[in-house]
């Protein structure tokens, strides 16, 4: 019996014809008839009867059409295991570079503690390429924003922490002491990135909102501690989503802007697979627990700021 005739099967009994059925299936309707033929040869008893211009499955498609789910699923979950064996003891997560300071040790806690054969196995892109490898079964989690529109098939999503970056310069620099977004509407920028599917950028969001001038970016660096770095170094200003990362930079060479205006919140997200969150369970109540606690918790507040939230 072919295994995708019973799939054409469920179909028609969720969607009630067999043009729906080809619709919801991708095939075209010739293609459910021909299945619906080839499946009637296999049963002593009629499959549909009609009813009017409808036709209504009977008592054995019914069945059939229950026992070919439960026999399709655990045919996935064995392609599944054997597809990735490699991968057993290795989680696999995509974060953006913040995420990855952030959450790496909530993350090794949950999957390597008390597993000395296990491995966390990090890396980064941009958030849309990132999501895509989580649906293809590439990664096993992403911790990232969610950019705007993105259909998250197949993917629980969960906030777990809120951003609130900052703008920081070296200390020595002109504009160290601006209080306002107008003042640095001339300065030079360095950024973490390109963030391709990102939900905003936060710079040209913070200008464009108050309707000024877009900031110059002239340096695009590859994470936190080269911008940092870079920015000890140059006449450059540069944004902090988390002040953990200040960590990697010599302590106060870099300084936080204190401005009036803030720059727009976001949120960072946990992107799991549906059918995988029990095996993950430990990871991510590690990560949920981590989110409540400092530093993962408490980005820099300042009194004076009136932000902008941003939630993708």
């Amino acid at each position: 019996m072919n295994l995708r005739y019973l799939q054409y099967l469920r179909l028609v009994i969720e969607h009630g014809s067999f043009a729906a059925a080809a619709r919801a299936g991708g095939v075209s309707q010739p293609a459910i008839s021909h299945g619906m033929r080839q499946l009637q040869r296999q049963f002593d008893t009629p499959l549909f009867v009609a009813s009017g211009r409808r036709l209504l499955p009977t008592e054995a498609a019914l069945q059939a059409a229950l026992e070919s789910t439960d026999l399709a699923e655990r045919i996935e979950a064995l392609g599944m295991a054997s597809a990735t064996p490699a991968h057993r003891d290795t989680l696999r997560v995509g974060v953006t570079p913040s995420a990855a300071l952030v959450c790496g040790p909530a993350l090794h806690f949950g999957w390597c503690d008390g597993h000395p054969r296990r491995r966390l196995d990090m890396s980064s892109a941009d958030e849309g390429r990132m999501l895509a490898k989580l649906q293809g079964g590439e990664l096993d989690l992403v911790i990232s924003p969610l950019p705007r529109g993105y259909p998250a098939a197949g993917l629980a999503c969960q906030p777990l922490y809120q951003l609130t970056p900052l703008a920081y310069a070296c200390r020595a620099h002109p504009l160290a002491k601006a209080q306002s977004l107008e003042e640095l509407q001339g300065a030079s920028w360095a950024i973490v990135g390109p963030s391709v599917s990102g939900p905003v950028d936060v710079l040209h969001e913070a200008f464009a909102v108050r309707r000024m001038r877009a900031s110059r970016v002239v340096a695009s660096c590859p994470d936190y501690a080269s911008l940092l770095h870079l920015m000890a170094d140059s006449d450059l200003l540069g944004v902090l989503p988390h002040p953990a990362l200040l960590e990697s930079a010599a302590k106060g060479q870099v300084v936080p802007l204190r401005l009036r205006e803030a720059l727009p919140r976001y949120e960072m997200h946990l992107f799991t697979p549906t059918r995988s969150r029990r095996l993950l369970g430990p990871v991510i109540a590690s990560l949920r627990q981590r989110a409540h606690t400092p530093p993962m918790r408490d980005a820099v507040q300042t009194e004076y700021a009136h932000p902008v939230t941003v939630t993708g």
